[in-house]
């Protein structure tokens, strides 16, 4: 019981930080915008750039949350919801859901799912098939500019920022909003370290890290 009502006011605290850092960047969203949300979850993210007249493409792969996602959107066809999880190639893989997930069946759990099998809070022997995607590939064939591409994918988003970074992918997407992952995987914070300093090596400006 504990766990839950902590797991609950953690993703409670990240939402609130959330809106009030995108509180700057709504106003310039409206109709004709696209946006795509990479780890939507159950959706408050798609639903704040959705208020303001957005078309928003979800990303969500976690089997709990995914249905709890395009439920909540049925009938709106300003969002397209997509079972999969974002990484840097096309496949399938496993994603390892959070070490307290079988004794809590709870969406509250969710937001801990990842692919990447070293981080702490997952049960390395706790995982379920899903689709994967190159978002980079994707992106391109978008035909289109993305105005915000927010990343929330527990660790991916290292490889997957290379890919876009190397194919020059970056240039089509108006602003990216990326949450790292430091503190929760082992060995991560080299690896955003060389991350920031290739970004500030390209003198790539549309790139936030660490913006939740």
């Amino acid at each position: 019981m504990f766990g839950k009502l902590k797991r609950k006011i953690l993703n409670t605290g990240a939402y609130v930080i959330s809106y009030l850092k995108l509180r700057t960047i709504l106003p310039d969203i409206g109709e004709g915008s696209l946006v795509i949300d990479c780890g939507a979850n159950v959706g408050d993210i798609s639903a704040l750039f959705l208020s303001r007249g957005a078309r928003v493409i979800a990303f969500e792969p976690d089997p709990l949350a995914y249905p709890m996602l395009s439920g909540r959107f049925a009938g709106d066809q300003r969002i397209e919801c997509i079972n999969r999880a974002v990484s840097d190639r096309n496949g399938k893989a496993a994603f390892f859901l959070h070490k307290d997930r079988q004794a809590n069946e709870d969406a509250s759990f969710t937001v801990s799912s990842t692919l990447v099998k070293e981080k702490r809070n997952v049960d390395a022997g706790h995982s379920v098939e899903v689709d994967v995607i190159d978002l980079s590939d994707y992106i391109a064939g978008l035909g289109r500019k993305v105005d915000v591409l927010k990343m929330d994918v527990e660790g991916e988003e290292i490889a997957i920022l290379h890919k876009l970074i190397r194919e020059g992918i970056w240039r089509q997407v108006g602003l990216i909003l990326v949450e790292t992952h430091e503190t929760k995987i082992p060995g991560h914070d080299r690896a955003v370290a060389e991350l920031k300093e290739l970004i500030r090596r390209e003198g790539i400006g549309n790139i936030r890290l660490n913006w939740i």
